[in-house]
């Protein structure tokens, strides 16, 4: 930001830098919740639990993809006048970045490709010189991983406490995440 061809002030960099950690706990805190809940009431990830097939990695991956914790996202607007997908868009015209829809979409987005493990190719950090930038992207990968194997190598029998269905989700159209996710396990 410093280096940043507008020469911001000092007050406008620490003005920026509060705005893009606070932007990015509340994901990064969904991200982790969303792929517990996947890894507890999914039966290809609940295996994992005791050892089973799909992997930490595989859930962190699927939960990018069909399940991210920005779904949508306002703050960007049109350049030039343009169509897209027979909408007409004015220059100017506020858009609505719809992320968890544009990772979905069959036009795009095949069946293989939400099933590969690694593939980067999602939209959940957006695109472009205004996404997330690349080293936040894999410090929140780290964070959430890290989270998720600590909490499961020090309760391993952590089960819903609740019936799946029953789980309450945050209601925004900018964010999903649980309200919360009620746990038994263990005590260690």
């Amino acid at each position: 930001m410093a280096a940043h061809q507008a020469r911001l002030t000092d007050e406008e960099i620490v003005v920026d830098l509060a705005v893009v950690m606070s932007a990015g706990q509340l994901p990064a805190a969904y991200w982790i919740s969303n792929t517990l809940r996947l890894m507890l009431v999914d039966g290809r990830f609940s295996l994992t639990l005791s050892g089973g097939r799909r992997s930490i990695g595989h859930a962190l991956d699927e939960v990018v993809w069909q399940d991210p914790p920005i779904q949508n996202f306002p703050a960007r607007w049109a350049a030039r006048a343009t169509e897209l997908g027979g909408q007409r868009i004015a220059l100017g015209d506020m858009l609505l970045l719809g992320l968890a829809g544009a990772n979905t979409d069959p036009a795009v987005c095949s069946a293989l490709a939400l099933d590969a493990t690694g593939n980067r190719a999602h939209m959940s950090f957006s695109h472009g010189e205004h996404r997330c930038p690349d080293p936040a992207q894999e410090i929140a990968e780290v964070v959430a991983r890290t989270a998720v194997e600590v909490l499961l190598d020090r309760l391993p029998d952590v089960t819903l406490a609740v019936d799946a269905d029953s789980l309450r989700w945050t209601p925004s159209p900018w964010l999903r995440g649980l309200a919360t996710l009620p746990v038994i396990f263990t005590p260690a």
